[in-house]
């Protein structure tokens, strides 16, 4: 037989080996790769191929037996890229058991190829991804692996951004409270080419850690991780402001509201960074002459806003503004003066609002004159609950018209905790919608739904 006949001949039986493969027939693969042996024993690959079909039969010890004999007469640096080859194997099985969504066969191959290069980054991140999606997940694999030591090192890792970026996001979905999540967050900062990416994926789970979860403080570690990769991003800043004042820190909320504000470059923007700062100030107490101060620049900036009446960038904009004007009754009883900035800046955020949102606008102005059933009311709002406005608005709920409405409630960012108050709301309405803190795309029943201006 000449070497171009055997080498043909060798092709062919990987073919065929590959064709059982896929159909599931792994003991006549086996067989193939164990002849190719016999025939070709320097061939390292039908070692390797051999290992994984022995695996694949349950037969882990039989397979890790194989991969050693393929790997015995070599020399340390023969042997550093046998391994390579052998993880090339490995992870192509693998990802075509992903893509089957076959999670349990490719997180047993995945295993094993981490005991046979511990330092493989890619594969680690693979296997949290696997765990998390056989819900076996505990928060404790990201230090037990190796992840979170590996991302600290010095080592120079190839770390697959979009993999790295979608595992991030699985962890805090999954376990954003666990310890190893924070550190998993900070881990990944040194290995970030796009930051926005990053950046965009935690400011939504600060949110969700700070609000649904009650966790300011762990929600704004999060947002100081982020701020290593943009200082100067106005809606970290913003976040991060408020979270400090929530968690009870509130020099440090008061000092990023002031960070803030001296990096915002739009009118907008200065509104709401000195409107947290005077939560701030008028949360800590103590600062009342420098509230007073802030509280003079905030009517001006107002006042501007009012005059100029800019088109606002985004919908997220005009509804942080609608509350831009809540301390200005807090230092002076007139009426007069702070009910016309009060509408005056609604009006502005409405007006950006029914812009931004054309298609609920113009459904919400229907005419509902001609309407013979009972008319929806759904009042939209994260106060029901344990909080001033969720005791004193019990008696709209309690004293409705049930003829003549039907009374849905949004809750947005539904307290996952103890609340009886939560939960007596629950009980008073036809419809509960218990929202988190992210902005996820509504069913057909939220945008055909009638909001009250």
């Amino acid at each position: 037989m000449t070497l171009e006949s055997a080498s043909t001949e060798s092709a062919n039986l990987q073919q065929q080996a590959e064709q059982y493969l896929i159909r599931g027939s792994y003991d006549k693969a086996a067989s193939l790769y164990e002849q190719a042996i016999e025939a070709e024993p320097e061939l390292k690959s039908h070692y390797w191929h051999l290992g994984l079909l022995l695996l694949l039969q349950g037969q882990e010890a039989e397979a890790q037996i194989t991969w050693l004999m393929g790997m015995e007469d070599g020399e340390p640096e023969q042997v550093d890229l046998w391994a390579v080859e052998l993880m090339q194997v490995l992870q192509t099985e693998a990802q075509r058991r992903e893509a089957l969504a076959e999670y349990s066969v490719a997180w047993a191959i995945r295993q094993h190829g981490r005991e046979i290069s511990p330092t493989n980054i890619n594969n680690l991140l693979h296997l949290i991804d696997l765990t998390i999606k056989l819900e076996n997940f505990t928060g404790e694999e990201l230090t037990s692996f190796g992840i979170i030591d590996l991302l600290q090192s010095e080592l120079l890792l190839e770390v697959e951004q979009e993999l790295l970026l979608q595992v991030l996001q699985s962890v805090l979905d999954d376990a954003p409270l666990h310890p190893s999540t924070l550190e998993f967050a900070t881990a990944c900062v040194a290995h970030i080419k796009e930051p926005q990416n990053f950046i965009d994926i935690l400011i939504p789970a600060s949110i969700e850690i700070a609000h649904s979860a009650k966790q300011p403080n762990l929600a704004a570690g999060f947002l100081e991780v982020c701020l290593r990769l943009n200082t100067d991003d106005t809606k970290i800043l913003q976040y991060l402001s408020a979270f400090y004042q929530n968690a009870g820190d509130y020099s440090k909320g008061i000092e990023i509201a002031k960070v803030y504000y001296s990096v915002s470059q739009t009118l907008p923007q200065k509104v709401y960074a000195n409107h947290l700062l005077l939560r701030g100030l008028m949360g800590a107490g103590g600062y009342w002459k420098e509230a007073c101060l802030a509280l003079h620049l905030h009517k001006s900036l107002l006042l501007s806003l009012i005059e100029e009446q800019p088109k606002l960038p985004d919908l997220g904009t005009a509804v942080c503004l609608f509350n831009s004007t809540y301390f200005v009754p807090y230092f002076a009883d007139e009426p007069i003066n702070s009910r016309y900035i009060q509408n005056q800046v609604s009006r502005l955020c409405q007006n950006n609002v029914q812009t931004y949102a054309k298609e609920q606008a113009r459904y919400c102005q229907k005419s509902v004159s001609s309407r013979t059933k009972p008319l929806k009311i759904g009042y939209v709002s994260h106060c029901f609950s344990r909080h001033s406005v969720g005791w004193l608005a019990r008696w709209i709920f309690q004293h409705h018209d049930r003829d003549h409405f039907k009374i849905n409630a949004y809750f947005i960012n539904y307290k996952q905790i103890n609340d009886p108050l939560q939960d007596w709301y629950v009980n008073q309405v036809d419809q509960a919608y218990k929202g988190g803190g992210k902005v996820r795309k509504l069913p057909n029943k939220f945008t055909r739904m009638r909001l009250i201006f």
